[in-house]
């Protein structure tokens, strides 16, 4: 484990030399809630929708646009890199769990995004937009613990579309794909409450939920206690799920390369 958390500090480290870019994040993330905000603003007023107050919207927008940037499906783009270099065989030869180096890096981006993205434009947005606390401590327990299923549950989707990778050797059209499942189905624009019928069950049977939605309306407390435990262990299945489907492509995938190099 020891090697593994160095090679978690070595990411966070790495991402110092890109300390002109986080005034861009901070710069992206206002400009993102501002837009939300006052499209919340000109739909809702001071009234309601579908029993959502315009300060609920804004919350959820803050929540949204700052969960963005601690999901890991971007770890995709890693292993097309080393693909595409060669890199990946030494990678794999190395004593180490491939998959868990991978998650450990892409723990490392996401512990200097929160420390130097997150935290400072949560206090922005806190001060310049106002922002509702927890709806309870059962709440924001739900909500903590979600947030841990999206952060795995967007790993696994980003690992998987690593591994089909493979197979097609640019993982492109595969992230931007992952991309427009994500935007439609997780909610984290357009609350999946107000989705139709039809999108609202379609949106609940799959995981990307769990990367928007269900972290914002379990801090709003728009699930009762029994919705609440029930959804965050239908997560946990999902994560069970897409770590069988990865550690069975990831077989596929190593036996592939293999013979590819020789």
């Amino acid at each position: 484990m020891a090697a593994y958390l160095m090679f978690m500090t070595k990411s966070f480290t790495n991402q110092l030399a890109y300390r002109s870019d986080v005034w861009l994040r901070l710069l992206g993330n206002y400009f993102a809630i501002l837009i939300q905000v006052e499209i919340w603003r000109s739909v809702i007023g001071d009234g309601d929708s579908y029993g959502v107050t315009i300060d609920q919207m804004i919350t959820y927008s803050i929540l949204n646009t700052l969960l963005v940037a601690l999901l890991l499906h971007g770890v995709s783009g890693k292993v097309d890199g080393s693909l595409k270099s060669g890199s990946i065989a030494v990678e794999l030869i190395k004593p180490l769990s491939y998959p868990l180096y991978l998650l450990f890096d892409a723990l490392g981006q996401t512990l200097y995004k929160l420390v130097f993205t997150v935290i400072p434009s949560f206090l922005i947005a806190w001060l310049l937009f106002g922002m509702l606390p927890p709806a309870s401590l059962i709440d924001l327990i739900g909500f903590v613990a979600a947030l841990l299923i999206a952060m795995l549950v967007s790993f696994l989707l980003g690992y998987l579309v690593s591994l089909l990778a493979f197979w097609f050797m640019s993982h492109f059209a595969l992230s931007w794909t992952l991309g427009g499942l994500i935007t439609i189905f997780s909610g984290s624009f357009l609350p999946i409450w107000f989705y139709a019928p039809a999108w609202e069950f379609t949106a609940k049977l799959l995981p990307f939920q769990y990367l928007g939605y269900v972290p914002a309306a379990i801090y709003l407390g728009n699930m009762s206690d029994g919705m609440l435990w029930q959804i965050l262990l239908i997560g946990l299945a999902w994560i069970i799920g897409l770590l069988a489907i990865v550690q069975w492509l990831w077989s596929k995938a190593v036996r592939r390369l293999i013979v590819q190099g020789g």
